[in-house]
């Protein structure tokens, strides 16, 4: 009995610690048209992906939505008074195409699937309540099939938004 009050007197201070700080929500939105061969395409959230995080420590997110993953991970710390985010952010997306990796003693061929695989690592000065440009990727692209050319743009602004994070209301 001795040792359950021992417990309840050491955990209850530190989970009432750990439940006062302050939780904060990180949103990576890719905003952006892909291939478009309109003059002024419009603009849209192409992927998203959000993890709450609290001061000074790793946080980690991992979203899969049919052959696309999204992994945002890295550390949120205040310095100088200022928000921080150290952050990696892999977009991996299932092209559909495996290849040849080995063959075992069977002579079965084992593959390996093939990944497009887009990634951004970075350190960003973050203000609440506000979106931080975190990178951009442009490009231009043109197909010719028969006498037919094709001409495309596409353009991706990722952009990281920090706010305090509320948890949702319990249902009654």
């Amino acid at each position: 009995m001795l040792k359950w009050l021992l417990l309840i007197l050491v955990c209850f201070p530190t989970c009432g610690t750990a439940a006062a700080e302050e939780l904060y929500l990180l949103r990576l939105d890719a905003v952006g048209y892909v291939k478009s061969s309109e003059d002024t395409p419009q603009e849209k959230v192409l992927q998203s992906i959000e993890v709450v995080a609290r001061l000074n420590e790793l946080f980690h997110s991992k979203v899969i939505s049919g052959p696309e993953t999204q992994i945002l991970s890295g550390k949120f710390y205040a310095e100088e008074g200022t928000f921080k985010a150290s952050l990696r952010y892999q977009r991996l997306l299932d092209v559909g195409n495996v290849v040849p990796v080995a063959i075992d003693r069977d002579g079965t061929v084992i593959t390996e699937t093939v990944l497009n695989r887009s990634e951004i690592q970075t350190t960003l000065d973050l203000k609440v309540d506000q979106s931080t440009t975190v990178g951009r990727i442009e490009t231009d692209s043109e197909t010719t099939l028969g006498s037919t050319t094709t001409r495309s743009r596409s353009k991706v602004n990722y952009q990281l938004f920090l706010s305090r994070y509320e948890p949702p209301a319990e249902k009654r």
